[in-house]
């Protein structure tokens, strides 16, 4: 599995080089909405969770745990292992 291609959507790739820009930091869903969506005003919205459930499946390996944290009420961080 180790240098397999995954390929991602262009939003997909957004988020996951924000999250491995601090790799060990949460990041806040209205931060991720406003740096990798360019949103100006934070409603409801699912836009965040649905592409990072999305980025977990394309990284998931057998065996292994999910790549894409999240840290529940708060938002998102990388698996930091």
């Amino acid at each position: 599995m180790a240098g397999e291609r995954v390929f991602l959507a262009a939003k997909e790739f957004e988020l996951l080089a924000k999250l491995a820009s601090a790799p060990y930091r949460v990041f806040s869903k209205e931060e991720l909405l406003r740096e990798v969506w360019g949103f100006r005003s934070i409603g409801r919205t699912r836009t965040v969770d649905s592409h990072a459930s999305r980025l977990r499946r394309k990284l998931a390996r057998p065996g292994a745990g999910p790549f894409v944290i999240n840290e529940w009420g708060v938002g998102y961080r990388l698996l930091d292992s």
